[in-house]
């Protein structure tokens, strides 16, 4: 159909059912693959699309909605702790991850025909622990957690058929290529990560996955320089914030230096016990370099 045929089509209202998201419309997106420990000891998978980033700067959370009584909710709030396990493309494994997903199932019962093979986490403290699960090996990366019940913290309470579970990131750990591919800039890679559409047609389990990503530039033009300075260099390190002022000191670096020099500043910062990159920070720096 022409693009110009989608634009003219009359809009029509969809009613809106449980799981509107899947049922009354389209959705697609990433998906967790979360390994908890039951009762008997037993580390079980439990896939996720509902499965969000929440708080994103000075709080490292998580969101999941879960069904009610699931496997992953229950031990959950039983041991407080968990894994979000994240796996690139493979068909051979798409069928289990929908199998996984099945409600109603005992974790060994789950388990018992798993594709994913398990190993210890990756925390050398986290291995020591019975309620600590296991992670995927197969995963190219990991987010250990632990639920944060603090009402103060989150107060959406769910429903009779709901659950609302707040994460605390412990530790991301990524496999080392990975991690090495974070700095590579603009020869960066992407992950081919599988998307899921969800249950459709009350028999169905969509999945997709990508072609491989492009990038485009930010805009050169648009906004304070300074702004585009700051908005690099408050993700760098999460124990070193850059003030406004500061970065208006550094407008004049060539974009392709920006990111090497905000890490020498950073190293610097930290050698000297400083939190707070300010503007008389950055003149003494600069000095040292005349």
């Amino acid at each position: 159909m022409s693009f110009w045929k989608k634009k003219t089509e009359k809009w029509v209202e969809s009613p809106m059912h449980n799981n509107w998201y899947q049922s009354s419309s389209y959705f697609l997106s990433s998906f967790a693959l979360i390994t908890s420990v039951s009762e008997d000891g037993v580390t079980s998978i439990g896939p996720y699309q509902l499965s969000f980033p929440f708080g994103v700067i000075e709080r490292r959370e998580w969101i999941v909605i879960s069904r009610r009584g699931s496997n992953t909710s229950k031990n959950l709030l039983r041991n407080k702790k968990c894994a979000l396990n994240f796996v690139e493309y493979d068909k051979k494994h798409i069928p289990n991850i929908v199998d996984l997903g099945y409600p109603g199932q005992a974790p060994e019962e789950k388990m018992e025909d798993c594709t994913f093979e398990l190993e210890n986490s990756p925390t050398e403290s986290f291995v020591t622990d019975p309620e600590r699960p296991k992670v995927i090996k197969e995963a190219f990366q990991v987010f250990e957690c632990e639920l944060n019940d603090n009402p103060e913290d989150f107060h959406y309470a769910g429903t009779e058929f709901t659950e609302y579970l707040l994460l605390k990131i412990n530790h991301v750990h990524l496999r080392e290529r990975w991690k090495k591919n974070l700095d590579k800039g603009n020869d960066m890679e992407i992950p081919n990560m599988p998307i899921s559409f969800g249950f459709r047609n009350a028999n169905q389990f969509w999945f997709a996955k990508h072609k491989k990503p492009f990038w485009l530039p930010t805009p050169e033009n648009k906004g304070a320089k300074h702004d585009a300075v700051m908005y690099i260099a408050n993700r760098l390190d999460e124990e070193i914030t850059f003030t406004e002022n500061a970065c208006k000191q550094l407008t004049g670096i060539p974009k392709v230096f920006v990111k090497t020099a905000l890490k020498g500043i950073i190293k610097e910062a930290k050698s000297q016990g400083i939190t707070t990159i300010d503007k008389a920070f950055i003149e003494e720096v600069n000095s040292k370099r005349q």
